[in-house]
């Protein structure tokens, strides 16, 4: 798939589909050793995140959350809501084999299909922030979130790959629709500012555009328009920032910035799109 492509439903699912399935394939076979390494994830293992994936699909199936308490004081890398919302489900299957950790994330999977392709045409569904939302766009968030635990499970085994499915590509697409937010309210660039992000290793090469209109609101813009930071980089460095997995200032010493240098710096610490 290319990055200008739009997949219709169908293909979302078997895309998101498709992710599910990267997480399965590379947990099978997995010794103890593997299982429990720690991830780029504060705090989580392998393991952990197969467990987390399979819970958060779950939730959105609407089943019942697991009746547990973690014991918290053991685990200070869940902070705030989210981390303890989520920490419930990887901290109560802790406990569980490997075997019947991946054999649940495989019948959650098949179930969460039926489920999704039973949904008329039109008709919403709750994101994983309990908003209601279109399939399309749940499948686009769902796409992203799996698949960046596919990479963080990469990294950690050292088995990299995986950087060009077409799952790589609709989170590509994701992170790229979020630019004008982070332009504008994440970097705070003043009215007019224009920023261009030019990712060279993806096919014949990503650019996007994004400007900050006179509400103070990112938008995207014309490609001619002269941009006040141009910011070059491979996908695995806009990966890294976007999803909040490497520091801002080690990412920045790998790219170009051109343009506002003051506002290129602010654009590198306020990247990250993912919770």
């Amino acid at each position: 798939m290319d990055v200008k492509d739009s997949p219709d439903r169908s293909q979302l699912i078997d895309i998101w589909q498709g992710s599910l399935q990267a997480i399965v394939d590379l947990a099978e076979g997995l010794d103890e050793q593997d299982w429990a390494q720690l991830t780029p994830c504060p705090g989580w293992t392998v393991g952990d995140l197969v467990a987390h994936t399979t819970d958060i699909e779950q939730m959105l199936a609407g089943d019942p959350r697991p009746q547990h308490e973690p014991e918290w004081d053991s685990l200070p890398h869940a902070m705030g809501d989210v981390g303890r919302f989520t920490e419930v489900g990887v901290d109560h299957r802790r406990g569980w084999s490997r075997a019947d950790v991946i054999a649940e994330l495989r019948e959650t999977m098949a179930r969460r299909r039926a489920q999704i392709e039973a949904v008329p045409d039109g008709q919403e569904v709750l994101s994983p922030f309990g908003r209601p939302t279109s399939v399309e766009r749940l499948l686009r968030v769902r796409t992203l979130d799996i698949w960046v635990h596919e990479q963080d499970i990469r990294q950690a085994l050292d088995r990299h790959g995986g950087m060009d499915s077409d799952a790589a590509i609709v989170t590509l697409q994701q992170f790229i629709s979020g630019l004008p937010k982070v332009w504008a309210k994440n970097t705070g660039a003043p009215a007019g500012a224009v920023v261009h992000l030019v990712i060279a290793d993806v096919g014949r090469g990503v650019e996007a555009w994004a400007s900050v209109d006179e509400d103070g609101s990112g938008v995207t813009c014309d490609p001619s328009a002269e941009a006040t930071v141009t910011l070059t980089l491979t996908w695995a460095d806009y990966l890294a920032l976007s999803a909040g997995r490497e520091a801002p200032a080690a990412v920045g010493a790998r790219v170009s910035l051109v343009g506002d240098a003051d506002l290129g710096q602010r654009l590198l610490a306020s990247m990250t799109q993912t919770p």
